[in-house]
């Protein structure tokens, strides 16, 4: 039994349909891939920018519970803990409000940096990411040359003095590997 020619071109028509929804949906696609990159990058920035404002806000931190030292044997909190709630005076302190949540791990652990004895002087990130080569994140901060957010460090300004001879002399004199940000 042939088809009549109206039949044909039906057939033929649906065929070109079949095509055109296929184009569109692959078009689709490729468009939803290019705007998940590009919220991916976004999202990152965003990140970069809030690790460096709760960088310098511990860093601040660190230096108000210096400043109030009593003890000069210990100037600097064993704990971040001790920066919400410093009880070593008569009228008790909060240095900082809360502890941060690393952005850029999403996870409350911090990378600590400690003086031998024990006392902490700066924070940085726990993430092995690599971070976007750029000058700067925030005006007042250039990120140093870093394979990782590990290395983007945020230090009490006078904890960089504490810090110091516990330094190699060829570690120190590194350009861009003392990362020292002050608040």
């Amino acid at each position: 039994m042939a088809l009549s020619r109206r039949g044909r071109t039906q057939q033929r028509g649906r065929g070109f349909t079949y095509l055109g929804v296929l184009f569109l949906i692959s078009v689709l696609a490729i468009t939803a891939a290019v705007a998940g990159v590009v919220w991916s990058v976004a999202k990152q920035r965003d990140d970069e920018r809030e690790l460096v404002f709760v960088g310098r806000q511990f860093a601040a931190a660190i230096e108000r519970y210096r400043a109030a030292a009593t003890d000069p044997a210990q100037p600097y909190p064993r704990g971040l803990e001790e920066l919400l709630h410093d009880d070593r005076s008569i009228t008790p302190a909060r240095h900082l409000r809360r502890l941060y949540i690393d952005p850029m791990t999403g996870d409350s652990q911090w990378g600590l940096i400690r003086l031998p004895d024990g006392g902490i002087v700066g924070v940085h990130s726990l993430s092995d990411r690599k971070p976007f080569p750029r000058q700067f994140v925030d005006p007042r901060f250039s990120p140093p040359p870093a394979l990782s957010y590990r290395e983007w460090r945020f230090m009490a300004p006078g904890g960089g003095e504490a810090l110091a001879p516990a330094t190699t002399p060829a570690a120190a004199s590194a350009p861009g590997r003392a990362p020292f940000l002050e608040p």
